[in-house]
């Protein structure tokens, strides 16, 4: 029987789905900030943590977006401060800021009311691809937020960077992560471009007027992020995320581990009591629920025990370390080679996988082909 109920802590993820303009890439739900009442948004917020009463204890507290930090200063600053008051003993606080809506005085707040890691959106350091993507800020937006940070106290700093961006080359790449690295930064995220459907960019490239990189290129790239980072000092430690030792955002590990995790606002993810949901993605609709002491979900199902094994090792899989077998099955319990143990031969045959009695990982070649391998552990057919 699968526990993962046994877990005794948490994390909580609120999304703020606001932004000051949309960017051309971006899937995730949000809408310009001047079309809605915040304030609205923000009671609705509160309205539905209460109604998950939480008990357990909170070890991870994340605001994403969107854009948390387009919010007004003084409702950020009223989320931050009730969220501090409920859950005081979290060991990781996390929001995200958007380098052109860094503002020295609100970053100095916001670490002094107990923030303790700031997520910026770089994306690039080279201009021309922050114009491709949308993105309202400057390579020198960038460096100034990093500066503001650290000077604000924060000591857990984090930069996005996106790679496979149309017409880039590997060395406007190596120019991104050597310009991230310089900035003595804890923490770098390395994101293949992904198209999605019904963005500017899936409509764009459906329409075949996006020069995409192609997938050798991409693969060349993201093995340059492990090569140029490791030599600055950072340790991969899954697909897309590096640190310096002990900066490991705890809270996505939360995420690749499987572990619950209470998802708050529009559009926002939850895994939590055996039942995974997700909210609607329209603000108005869902504050219109919880307003009726409703809750928003879009979609919400309790996955079989077989269900969660496979999900715990696609997500397992995605981290360096890789898969801890009496972990997984404390976790799961399923022994995992008694799950897998046709696809574990196939891939340790071909070399994309290593595996002992203790763990199971992705090899540094197999790092490569990660959602190949993950595709074959998604299902027991």
């Amino acid at each position: 029987m699968v526990k993962e109920n046994s877990h005794s802590n948490l994390g909580l993820y609120i999304h703020i789905p606001y932004c000051q303009k949309k960017c051309p890439y971006c899937a995730f739900y949000s809408e310009p900030i001047d079309q809605h009442k915040p304030e609205q948004l923000a009671d609705a917020l509160f309205m539905e943590l209460e109604r998950y009463a939480i008990t357990d204890p909170l070890e991870t507290l994340y605001i994403g977006g969107g854009s948390p930090t387009c919010l007004p200063e003084q409702l950020l600053l009223e989320i931050i401060v009730s969220l501090v008051s409920q859950y005081k003993d979290a060991a990781e606080f996390t929001i995200e800021c958007n380098p052109a809506q860094a503002d020295e005085k609100t970053l100095k707040q916001l670490r002094t009311l107990g923030v303790s890691r700031l997520s910026i959106g770089a994306q690039s350091f080279n201009t021309n691809e922050l114009k491709t993507l949308g993105r309202i800020h400057s390579p020198k937006q960038i460096a100034e937020a990093v500066r503001m940070g650290k000077e604000a106290g924060f000591e857990n700093i984090g930069l996005d960077l996106i790679f496979g961006i149309p017409e880039s080359t590997l060395a406007d790449w190596q120019f991104s992560l050597e310009c991230a690295a310089a900035l003595e930064v804890q923490h770098i995220s390395a994101y293949s471009l992904t198209i999605e459907k019904g963005t500017p960019f899936g409509r764009a490239a459906k329409a075949g007027k996006l020069a995409m990189i192609d997938e050798a290129a991409e693969r060349k790239m993201h093995e340059a992020a492990r090569v140029l980072l490791k030599d600055a000092g950072f340790a991969q430690y899954e697909i897309s995320n590096f640190a310096k030792p002990g900066f490991q955002c705890q809270h996505n590990i939360r995420y690749w581990k499987n572990q619950p995790v209470v998802g708050i606002g529009p559009s926002a993810s939850g895994w939590y009591r055996g039942k995974r949901t997700t909210n609607i993605a329209d603000t108005p609709a869902y504050i219109e629920k919880i307003e009726n002491r409703q809750f928003a979900y879009s979609e919400e199902h309790t996955p079989a025990p077989e269900q969660i094994a496979c999900e715990t090792a696609v997500l397992g899989l995605r981290m360096t370390d890789g898969i801890d077998m009496l972990e997984y099955e404390k976790q799961t319990g399923f022994e995992f080679f008694g799950l897998f143990w046709n696809v574990v031969k196939e891939y340790c045959f071909s070399g994309l996988l290593i595996c002992d009695s203790a763990h199971c990982r992705l090899t540094e070649k197999g790092l490569s082909y990660a959602d190949t391998v993950s595709a074959d552990f998604a299902s027991l057919d």
